[in-house]
Order: structure tokens, then C-alpha cells, then sequence
């Protein structure tokens, strides 16, 4: 088992060494440091302690903010990945963040659940937004690589004889996006004509 300590400043700066003494202080074997924004939630040192803990280590943070400063949701990603691990955390700052105490194992579940609610509400909430938008008719995906007016261009230009390559290339899109243009469905079920199906 090992107590792993977690320091971070701003690229706008605040002294580090206050931070480090407080972790030497409190028993931390091993500090992972870095200069970086807590908005940034792939921070090169929190990965790799992250990585690094086993079960029965401990994380000591001076405070909750230096995990991130994303928001709720993901601060509750980050203590419920520590105590997935096996390890508990605590923060010097915030006495209740403290999952070595006897109440620990109701702390992390609480956390873990919360984790869990959290990000089942923003999906949730993601569904019903994506789906009233389509029912107003928004399109979702990639944009078309030709415009309507373009196509139509371009479909006329391949009936008169141009190529393909010489049509694409005056559009700087690839053959195979204009080569797509007039391709025909398969013949349905009870019918002998071909649809014509128009591709971006």
C-alpha cells in the first residue's frame, strides 16, 4: 500500500510548494505534480496516477479542485475511479472528502452512485434533445460534401461526357463522391424499374 499525493497549478500560476509541503506533511510516498488547467481533463500526471493506484492505496489531495475543475460530474468521475481501483481519497481541505474513515465505504458508494446518476441524467437529457430537434427537421451528421445546386451541376456535367475525375476535381472532392451521384437502389420487391437515389 502507498499514499499518493496530487498537486496541480494553473498555467497562469500559484505556487506549487505550498501544495507539496502539505502532502509531504500529510505521509505522501509518491507526488504527482503539473503545471495545467483543471479545466483540461486529460492531464498527463492525474492519468498516470490514476493508472498507477492499487488496491489499499490512498490519494491526498490539498484540495477537490486540484482533481479538476470541470464541473460536479466529472470531479465525481475522478473519486469514483480512485475508489473503483481499490485506493481512498482524501482532501486536506474538505474534512468530509475523506474515504480512510470508518463512514468511507458509504462515502464512495454514495460517490460512485451519484457518478453514475449524473451521467445517465446527460445522456437522458441528450436523447430528448437530439430527438426534438429532429422532429423540427435538423439534420444530424456530417454536412454534404456538394451543395443541391452543385449536384445538380455536377450530374449534368457526367451526362454530357466530362469524367468523373475532371468533375471532382473542379469541386475538390473525390471520385467516388461524384461517382455516387446517379447510383441506382436495387430493384424492389414487385417492381422492375430502378430508383434513382441521390448521394452527397
Amino acid at each position: 500500500m502507498s499514499v499518493c499525493g496530487y498537486a496541480r497549478v494553473s498555467d497562469k500560476g500559484k505556487e506549487l510548494d505550498i501544495q507539496l509541503a502539505q502532502l509531504r506533511a500529510a505521509g505522501c510516498e509518491r507526488i504527482f505534480c503539473e503545471k495545467e488547467s483543471g479545466m483540461h481533463d486529460d492531464r498527463r500526471q492525474l492519468s498516470r496516477m490514476l493508472k498507477a493506484l492499487r488496491r489499499g492505496d490512498s490519494v491526498i489531495v490539498p484540495a477537490l479542485d486540484r482533481l479538476t475543475r470541470s464541473g460536479p460530474f466529472q470531479m465525481l468521475s475522478v473519486l469514483h475511479e480512485i475508489t473503483s481501483r481499490g485506493a481512498t481519497y482524501k482532501s486536506l481541505a474538505e474534512p468530509w472528502a475523506d474515504t480512510t474513515h470508518e463512514f468511507g465505504e458509504v462515502l464512495a458508494a454514495l460517490v460512485g452512485w451519484l457518478a453514475r446518476k449524473t451521467r445517465d441524467d446527460i445522456v437522458r437529457r441528450t436523447t430528448a434533445g437530439r430527438e426534438r430537434a429532429r422532429a423540427k427537421g435538423v439534420r444530424f451528421g456530417r454536412p454534404p460534401k456538394l451543395s443541391d445546386i452543385e449536384r445538380q451541376q455536377a450530374r449534368a456535367r457526367l451526362n454530357a461526357g466530362e469524367s468523373q475525375r475532371a468533375v471532382a476535381h473542379s469541386y475538390r472532392v473525390s471520385c467516388s463522391t461524384i461517382s455516387r451521384l446517379n447510383r441506382p437502389y436495387p430493384s424492389s420487391i414487385g417492381g422492375n424499374r430502378n430508383i434513382l437515389r441521390i448521394w452527397s
